[in-house]
């Protein structure tokens, strides 16, 4: 079921923002590229659920899409998750993912990205 609502959510965030917003985050959905199919990124990175370098319980979140950055998105129907991986960080914000690019687009959490995301 929380796939199915995940789901829904990408479908939103690709009719909204298209399937590169801000020519930056990668969604995933139902793909013939192993690199954005949901179903193969979400089993490919499972691992992070049980790592101890956070304190996150993502046992009911979905990733939902990445950045070329290799900061990962998550989801779970009321929070989304900002996961700078490799520089193991994290933030938890309530929203929705379509609104998260929203307000990434605004340029808030412009720390967590490069300066340069919303030149034109």
């Amino acid at each position: 079921m929380l796939d199915d609502i995940v789901r829904a959510e990408i479908r939103e965030v690709v009719a909204v923002h298209g399937t590169y917003p801000l020519r930056f985050f990668s969604i995933l959905d139902s793909s013939g590229s192993p690199s954005l199919d949901f179903e193969t990124r979400n089993a490919e990175y499972d691992y992070i659920r049980a790592e101890t370098w956070h304190s996150l319980d993502l046992s009911d979140y979905r990733l939902w899409a990445y950045s070329d950055n290799a900061d990962l998105l998550w989801w779970n129907g009321d929070q989304t998750i900002l996961m700078d991986y490799r520089g193991s960080a994290f933030i938890s914000i309530g929203v929705r993912p379509s609104q998260f690019i929203r307000l990434v687009a605004m340029g808030k959490y412009a720390s967590f990205f490069p300066q340069d995301l919303l030149d034109p």
